[in-house]
Formats: structure tokens, sequence, C-alpha cells
């Protein structure tokens, strides 16, 4: 799996005339044939690459596209692969993924995307409440001085190997607490899930292990038991082998595509030139998270 560019299989290389024309696409526009010609280019491409293995995919040739352009263009092509969910409580449908200065789990509602840190390997938004993302997408505008590079492991080889471990597997499937990371009145301080679930036809993994740690910190909660100490323990193991990770760096002008279903990923930690939380420079991802028809709480998020 891995090689001097993972990416270079499933990287699909649009014309920057098209990109730009996504990019300031209108309602109007997505009647035009060129416009579901690339809607359809778009879902087969989830069809191929995010159903099976690899898992994600890339779409380059982005480069030319301004910041306004860029934010545009990853929202409409999100779009055509699914629902886009909302990611904070405020509804925000597009979320700029850089250094605000802070580390993983501090305070009350420090998040791993808010750091340069890397390692803590894991799914999107497995601590969030409600329906989860089957896709997420991360286009990158800056580019970090250094580091930075995606660490994707896939569910299917960590399971795998865990089949010869059932005890420790056995304990992964039961539920466990996320902390929210969410200090909104009226939001819950935890959400309860396992590890690994089977939903619908398939395996699925919800993972971040420092919101676990936290969650199972708050008086309300009890605390984990020896059994899932010991098989988080032996996951966090398998997470960390190289043999399992692929490493690859995205350049600016370039989007991936990840199935948040089967993909836990992370990244290497980074450094910038710019100073941490600025707005003028710095690594800049633009990250959103897509639902797809039919999907696991897909039903339940439409009833509610």
């Amino acid at each position: 799996m891995n090689s001097n560019d993972p990416f270079a299989p499933v990287r699909h290389t649009l014309d920057p005339e098209l990109a730009a024309a996504v990019a300031d696409s209108t309602g109007e526009e997505a009647a035009q044939p060129w416009f579901r010609e690339f809607e359809a280019t778009v879902q087969d491409l989830v069809r191929r690459h995010l159903d099976a293995r690899p898992g994600y995919f890339v779409l380059g040739g982005l480069g030319g596209l301004t910041e306004e352009q860029a934010r545009r263009f990853t929202v409409a092509v999100s779009k055509l692969a699914g629902e886009l969910l909302p990611q904070d409580g405020a509804g925000a449908l597009l979320r700029d993924v850089r250094d605000r200065g802070v580390k993983l789990g501090e305070g009350a509602t420090g998040r791993y995307s808010d750091s340069r840190q890397g390692g803590s390997l894991h799914t999107d938004a497995a601590h969030r409440p409600g329906r989860l993302p089957d896709i997420f997408t991360l286009f990158c505008f800056r580019q970090a001085v250094s580091g930075g590079s995606l660490v994707l492991v896939h569910v299917s080889d960590l399971l795998e190997i865990l089949a010869d471990h059932p005890q420790e597997l056995a304990a992964l499937r039961l539920p466990v607490h996320f902390d929210t990371r969410d200090d909104t009145p009226g939001v819950p301080l935890t959400t309860e899930r396992p590890v690994f679930a089977y939903e619908g036809g398939r395996e699925r993994m919800y993972y971040l292990r420092d919101y676990i740690e936290i969650g199972h910190r708050h008086p309300h909660v009890p605390p984990l038991t020896p059994e899932q100490v010991k098989a988080l323990d032996l996951l966090d193991s398998l997470l960390d082998r190289r043999d399992l990770q692929t490493h690859a760096r995205l350049e600016p002008g370039e989007m991936i595509f990840i199935d948040n279903r089967s993909i836990v990923h992370g990244r290497t930690a980074f450094q910038d030139g710019a100073a941490a939380g600025g707005g003028g420079g710095g690594r800049l991802m633009l990250r959103t998270w897509i639902g797809l028809p039919g999907s696991a709480g897909a039903e339940t998020a439409a009833a509610r």
C-alpha cells in the first residue's frame, strides 16, 4: 500500500477551467450538461475508490483557484457526493483546519483540528452526537513549511489482526464515552458508541483515544474497565505500526476525499512559518463532512 507517491493511482487531475467553472457555478449551471457530467464523474469516483480499497481519492489541478474560489469549489463538489453535514453547533458546513495555537484536549473545546500535533489517529466526528459523516474532504490551500503529511490506516487491516485477539475485539465492540468537546448549554458532555460496529452491511470504526479518555473522566461516567484499556492499548499499538500506515502529503491545489467509515487517519506534526492562529499564512486545509444517502443514521437524521 505504501509507495513514494501513494496518491498517484487515485489522483484525478481536473482541467483548471473546469475547476474554476465549478467554483463559480450557480444553481443555473447545475442543469447544464457539463455540470451534470462532472457530477456523474464525482459520484463514480466515490463508488470506485471509497466503497472499496483504498478508501480515498484525490482531485488535482486546483492550484489556480483563489482562496474564495477554493472555498466555493470545496462546498460545491462535496454536495455532488452527498449531503453536507454541519461541523459545529452553529451549523458550519465548511471548516478551516489550521493551527489555532491549542493542544488536543485542551480546555473544554480544544480539538485535534485546531492544533499542529501529529499522531492520535482517529475517525472524524466520533465524539459528536447524531449523524456522523460517511466521507470527509480536505482541500489543501496552503501546506505547512514542514510536516503535515496525512497518515492513513485501513480498518480491514486492523480487523484482520484483531481477529486473532477475540477478547480485545469484543471489548472494542462495547460502547465507550467520547467527550463531545462542546460546552454549549444543552449539549451532552459525552456521547456513547462502540469503537467497532457492524452497520449497513459493513464494519465501521469510531475512534479518537484522547476523547475517550477525557469522556471517562467525567463524574457521571464509569471508568474504563481493565479489559477495555487493554483492548485500546492493543489498537493503538496497531495504529502505530508503520507497515499498516500510508503516509502522503497533499500539495496546494489538491483535494482528498476519504471514506470515514473505513480509514483511520491523522497527520504528522507540522511547523508553520506564520504565527499560530494567524489568518495570513500557515497550513490551511478546508474540510467538509458528507453523509451518503441510505447510510447509517440518515433516516434518523431526516426524521428529526
